[in-house]
């Protein structure tokens, strides 16, 4: 991503928060303020500690309490962060 892309990811970020969250206190303080991280990470299954390859995948972004740490992971596909990639079609093998 390049940092436009990053900015614009965060503003729809950021604009999905306030829609959903308000103004709301951090839970595990009771303060804030939250800290939106401008990177998208992403998560995958666990395995015994083995990589799966081609295994399912979880965008998500990091939104910390600046007060206490207390961390929240927000989907990015589901907040606007990230677009769906378009669905490959696969070909028949002939």
């Amino acid at each position: 991503m390049t940092t436009e892309e990053e900015k614009a990811a965060s503003d729809k970020l950021i604009k999905f928060l306030n829609e959903k969250w308000g103004n709301r206190a951090c839970p595990m303080c009771n303060k804030g303020p939250w800290e939106v991280q401008g990177k998208i990470f992403q998560l995958s299954e666990f395995s015994g500690g083995g990589l799966i390859v081609g295994g399912p995948l979880i965008p998500v972004v990091p939104v910390s309490c600046s007060n206490c740490g207390h961390t929240v992971l927000v989907n990015a596909l589901i907040s606007g962060a990230l677009q769906k990639p378009a669905e490959t079609q696969e070909k028949p093998n002939v």
